[in-house]
């Protein structure tokens, strides 16, 4: 089969190998579709946390099982999506009902082989079946879109209340659409990248501006009417994090949900102390795949914006290169890998 490897820092290798076969309790998944975000491109760059090269990477997928290792038959020919994360099950992490934190977690497209190949295996529990009103194309932003969904509820956005998002990227532009289906007001939205900025507008934010630090602040300062209930930060930035505590409303509240491990930054933190904040952070899809599943169905969350540039796998020198650089109008290079 064809497949994308990362073998190092910097270095994507396209060939062929054998297809994997499935351990027993496992499915063998053709893929369809996967799309790359920031993490994937954290480790393409070496800076991301528990990996190991060389890995085929992709965890935003969508794709037909065409054979499982024991049970799950009636999966065979279904077309299906599946969470990352591979917990033990059986450490305190595991035991508490944090998977995610598990202490000998393995993650698909980081510690064991993803979605960017022609075949994937993946344990069967973590599969979830499409409706046939679901593309695969729309299908492979599932995973984000449940990431998305598990942060509204880490943070508990209600009706009514105002949002600021602090980036534009995929996640940031779900983030978005998605406080919005929970009845929140998108009062601004900050991003560097104009084509970004431009679908910010597009999917109902109030206000956009260009995400310079200082900027949404003093925004704020001259309409007061924009300061929010609840600040989302999607860009990962510690600059953006130190302006959300300082634009957010006296005991409002912030979700954490971008991060990049290489950013160090000295923080002016009395604020979460002076104006009694609640901070947040949230980490993967949760247990939101049906739900994410179900917006996407009935066309409740737009994802057309975000899959901007299609690309076979063996292009991926291109796809990678626009992603990193955010040029061309980029929110997500993804591969049709039945291209």
């Amino acid at each position: 089969m064809k497949a994308l490897t990362f073998v190092a820092p910097g270095e994507a290798v396209f060939g062929t190998r054998a297809v994997p076969v499935p351990a027993p309790g496992e499915a063998l998944v053709r893929l369809g579709y996967n799309s790359i975000c920031g993490s994937d491109l954290s480790l393409y760059r070496g800076v991301w946390h528990g990996f190991g090269y060389p890995v085929v990477p992709g965890h935003e997928w969508s794709g037909t099982v065409v054979e499982v290792n024991g049970p799950g038959d009636e999966l065979v020919g279904r077309d299906v999506v599946g969470d990352l994360t591979c917990p033990c099950g059986a450490c305190a992490a595991c035991q508490r009902g944090t998977p995610v934190l598990c202490e000998n977690l393995q993650e698909l497209g980081f510690t064991r082989d993803g979605a960017c190949a022609e075949y994937m295996t993946i344990p069967t529990r973590n599969l979830h079946r499409l409706p046939a009103e679901l593309s695969l194309r729309v299908a492979c932003q599932v995973e984000p879109v449940a990431v998305a969904l598990h942060a509204l509820s880490t943070v508990d956005v209600s009706p009514g209340e105002k949002v600021a998002v602090l980036g534009a990227g995929g996640i940031g532009l779900l983030l978005s659409q998605v406080a919005r289906h929970r009845g929140a007001v998108i009062t601004t939205v900050g991003e560097p990248v104009p084509e970004r900025r431009a679908v910010a507008a597009q999917l109902g934010a109030a206000t956009v501006t260009t995400g310079r630090p200082g900027e949404l602040a003093d925004l704020v300062a001259k309409r007061p009417e924009l300061t929010p209930d609840v600040v989302l930060e999607a860009s990962g930035y510690p600059v953006a994090l130190q302006e959300a505590i300082e634009v957010v409303r006296p005991g409002g509240r912030i979700g954490v949900v971008g991060y990049r491990v290489e950013e160090i930054s000295p923080m002016a933190t009395h604020h979460v102390a002076v104006k009694a904040l609640t901070i947040r952070g949230s980490l993967g899809p949760g247990n939101r795949f049906p739900d994410a599943i179900d917006l996407l169905a009935r066309r409740e969350i737009n994802v057309d914006p975000l899959l901007s540039h299609e690309f076979a796998l063996a292009d991926h020198a291109r796809a990678l290169e626009l992603a990193l650089r955010r040029t061309e109008g980029n929110i997500r290079s993804f591969f049709n890998l039945r291209a």
